[in-house]
């Protein structure tokens, strides 16, 4: 029997997407309002909280692990669509999201929405699965598939989809941010396989209306 995503992320073992350090955080207050987009059970939000970090967010579309967060705000929502108002949060992460969000589309509008809810000169945190050597047999079947490279059906059945430097480039400064710190690293999946990623700090630029 084959499994979906949702299924997968509840057998499988935590990933090793890079967690944010203080220095990604340089200059926040421990008071500042951050959001964790595709929080699950927290995992980000409590290393934000052993921080010292105290007005946390999250944001879920899956409802089931939002109930084991008592030490922050949280909401079932989609990433593309967030509710909350323009301007609100001082840090928004991204860490693990995005291999779940296939469509081109979504993608954007995701960072769209950390833009749309981001103060001028907040932080953006992105951690995200790269495309890398190991899944090169993966993403050439998944071009047959699904018609695009990075795409690709993992073995237990799940649909995910890895991005590129230039694509994730392009998200970060379409929707309004300056990058201003890039680095790929070696990533670790749920199941304990070897990856790539990128981990970036960016900052939303001054509006020009």
């Amino acid at each position: 029997m084959r499994l979906n995503n949702l299924e997968i992320w509840k057998k499988g073992r935590p990933y090793s997407a890079p967690l944010p350090s203080i220095n990604n955080l340089e200059g926040l207050p421990r008071t500042a309002p951050l959001l964790d987009i595709g929080c699950g059970y927290g995992r980000l939000l409590n290393h934000l909280r052993i921080m010292g970090f105290n007005n946390l967010y999250g944001v879920d579309f899956i409802t089931e692990p939002l109930h084991s967060i008592n030490y922050a705000k949280v909401v079932a929502a989609n990433a593309e669509a967030l509710p909350f108002k323009e301007k609100v949060f001082m840090g928004t992460f991204l860490v693990g999201v995005l291999s779940n969000i296939l469509e081109d589309e979504k993608r954007k509008k995701v960072f769209l929405e950390a833009s749309r809810i981001s103060k001028e000169n907040g932080i953006l945190f992105v951690s995200a699965f790269a495309i890398n050597r190991y899944y090169k047999e993966k993403y050439e079947a998944g071009i047959k598939e699904f018609g695009k490279y990075g795409i690709f059906r993992s073995n237990s059945g799940g649909i995910f989809r890895h991005v590129s430097e230039k694509e994730i480039k392009e998200l970060i400064s379409g929707a309004g941010f300056k990058i201003i710190k890039f680095q790929k690293l070696p990533f670790t999946t749920m199941h304990g396989n070897p990856a790539e990623g990128f981990v970036i700090t960016a900052r939303k630029l001054a509006s020009l209306s």
